[in-house]
C-alpha cells in the first residue's frame, strides 16, 4: 500500500496545513485531505505531487512510503 507522508513532513518542518496551502496554491480542503495521519489517500494528481515536493523540497520518494500488504 502506498502512503503519503505529508503529515509527518509538515510536523518535522513546523509547517501548518494553512501555510502549505497558501504557499502551494492548493486548497486548504485538499491539504487537509492529504494530511490524514494514516497517510491514506484515494487520488492525487501529478501536478499536486510536484507542488508539494517543490514546497517541501523533497523528492516524490520522500513524500511517499510503500508498505507491503500483509
Amino acid at each position: 500500500m502506498l502512503r503519503l507522508r505529508l503529515h509527518q513532513l509538515l510536523d518535522a518542518r513546523g509547517v501548518s496545513p494553512y501555510g502549505l496551502a497558501k504557499f502551494t496554491g492548493l486548497s486548504l480542503n485538499t491539504i487537509y485531505r492529504l494530511t490524514r495521519p494514516n497517510g491514506r489517500f484515494r487520488l492525487i494528481r501529478a501536478d499536486t505531487i510536484e507542488r508539494l515536493c517543490g514546497a517541501l523540497r523533497v523528492t516524490p520518494g520522500e513524500l511517499f512510503e510503500y508498505e507491503k500488504p500483509s
